[in-house]
């Protein structure tokens, strides 16, 4: 009788528990779900930015190419370019990089 008596009294605990941790359960779940697909589509979003940029940045690669092969010399002067007067060449040590 005393087994009964526990077992009533506990069951209704141990079935709150039991659905409060399948409730935690299901909400994890749909919040870990809907970040999931929230990053999805921002990475759709960001692989077409990339796409467009790219573009860009192609469209760009082309004008400075025409633009650097329509540069010379004469073309230098008349934008009113002057040679230096003085040249000054740099050179590096021993090649060798330390933090001292």
């Amino acid at each position: 009788m005393h087994a009964i008596t526990l077992y009533s009294r506990l069951a209704p605990r141990a079935v709150a528990v039991l659905a409060g941790i399948a409730g935690l359960s299901v909400f994890l779940y749909g919040v870990l779900l809907l970040g999931a697909v929230s990053h999805t589509a921002a990475r759709t979003s960001m692989e077409k930015e990339t796409r467009t940029l790219s573009a860009s940045v192609g469209a760009l690669e082309s004008e400075f190419l025409a633009g650097t092969k329509a540069l010379s010399r004469d073309r230098a002067l008349e934008l009113g370019f002057v040679p230096p007067q003085e040249v000054a060449t740099v050179y590096a040590g021993d090649g060798s990089l330390t933090l001292r």
